[in-house]
């Protein structure tokens, strides 16, 4: 059974995609390896070895990276962060020649999804549901309100505000950079986490709706079944070819399912995906050690709630770890409550 090594990039608070990869690992052998620039992120300290890196915008990235593959002997690695991910798209071929897989879209699927405009482009020429979305120079007098205002290469909730009037629309205007106008969406917010193997099929899917959002990450969430949305994403899959893990956000208001982003990789809230039985993690792995993926739609455990908590790990000076409960047999009261 092949060993699979995995390197998973900017780690930072990823602790749950740390986990989810070792625990896929604990069946085949071989280890996680993490890196961060800040050498105290979370994360780092849940894999079996870590490093830290230069910043993703310097020449030494790179290079950097290529020594903790060679000595770690490296054969999968799983970019997170929106900044790298073309980076990694446009280096895919020269890693695979060298028998390291990287589990990333082709460049033409990352450039729609990181400039939104193109995005709606996309969406808008395949008759996929997406919101009405305007540049500066398209914006009028006679704008329905209310609005949303993102950055048109942004990530996350940053800089992202709704719009109430002409007033607020000409000062987020100058407010937030490189700016894109969206109309407002009204109805329940969800995510879908998506799996695609390598041939660009789809394996496996999650719908959540997001209950609690923290910072653009789901804090508290909820699996649902939609046949609707089962559609639309399989539709989605056949016009953008995508490889590895990817997450769609959109809402739904009154059955009506609209999408604004797609984010080609791994979501901030996929613990609760792996939750209901889809480890992407395992099929990433599978598919590195020759395996061949059979998709299997719509069999996650349905109505799953997650809400997720925070928690701290402490280093002293040797950098031995300890948490605050470690030395006590403290654990959540097992009584049933009501949903």
């Amino acid at each position: 059974m092949k060993e699979v090594n995995v390197l998973i990039t900017a780690a930072s608070r990823r602790v749950s995609l740390v986990r989810s990869f070792m625990v896929a690992l604990q069946q085949t052998g071989g280890q996680v390896i993490t890196v961060d620039y800040d050498i105290y992120s979370p994360a780092l300290f849940f894999s079996h070895k870590h490093y830290k890196v230069p910043l993703v915008n310097d020449p030494e990235y790179l290079p950097t990276i290529r020594d903790i593959i060679e000595k770690e002997n490296i054969n999968l690695i799983i970019p997170t962060i929106d900044q790298e991910l073309m980076l990694w798209a446009e280096n895919k071929n020269h890693f695979e020649n060298k028998g390291v897989h990287v589990s990333i879209s082709p460049p033409e699927t990352i450039r729609i999804c990181n400039d939104k405009w193109e995005t709606y482009t996309f969406f808008k020429g395949s008759q996929l549901p997406f919101p009405g979305t305007y540049l500066p120079s398209m914006l009028t007098y006679n704008m329905k309100y209310p609005l949303f205002i993102k950055p048109r290469d942004g990530r996350g909730s940053v800089h992202a505000y709704q719009i109430r009037n002409k007033k607020e629309l000409d000062f987020f205007l100058e407010y937030v950079p490189n700016p894109l106008v969206q109309d407002y969406l009204d109805g329940k917010e969800f995510t879908v986490d998506a799996f695609y193997s390598r041939e660009h099929q789809l394996i496996s899917f999650v719908p959540r709706f997001r209950l609690v959002i923290r910072s653009g990450v789901s804090d508290r969430g909820r699996t649902f079944k939609n046949t609707e949305i089962t559609r639309l994403i399989t539709e989605m899959g056949r016009m953008l070819k995508f490889s590895g893990a990817i997450n769609v956000q959109g809402k739904i208001d009154k059955e009506v399912i609209t999408f604004f982003e797609i984010n080609p990789r791994f979501s901030g809230g996929i613990q609760l995906s792996v939750a209901a039985g889809e480890n992407f993690a395992e099929f990433i792995i599978r598919e590195v050690r020759g395996e061949t993926l059979t998709p299997r739609l719509d069999e996650f455990r349905d109505h799953l709630t997650m809400t997720s908590y925070e928690d701290s790990l402490f280093l002293d000076s040797r950098r031995n770890i300890t948490f605050f409960y470690s030395s006590h047999d403290i654990l959540p009261q097992q009584n049933k409550t009501k949903l």
